[in-house]
């Protein structure tokens, strides 16, 4: 071990690739299959900075309007969508 700094355990020692374990040719390769099943009125989690201005506007109007910042973004989208096109 070492004479200076912290005094801890020795790393596990690593095993070698022909004992204790099952051997490469015995192995089957295991298929992977992409999830591309999206519900579309699933919610996630979005973060994105933005100015403090584009922020508070967003808290203001929620309040104003009684309504969240997540709907708010959503008729923000519609509106978009309208103007250059749906994405």
């Amino acid at each position: 071990m070492m004479s200076k700094g912290l005094k801890i355990a020795e790393p596990p020692r690593r095993r070698q690739e022909g004992a204790g374990g099952p051997d490469k040719e015995q192995q089957k390769p295991v298929e992977v299959t992409k999830f591309d099943h999206v519900a579309e009125n699933e919610k996630i989690q979005f973060n994105k900075r933005v100015t403090r201005r584009v922020a508070d506007g967003y808290e203001i109007l929620a309040i104003r309007t009684r309504r969240k910042v997540p709907d708010l973004l959503a008729e923000a989208l519609s509106l978009l969508e309208e103007k250059h096109g749906r994405v």
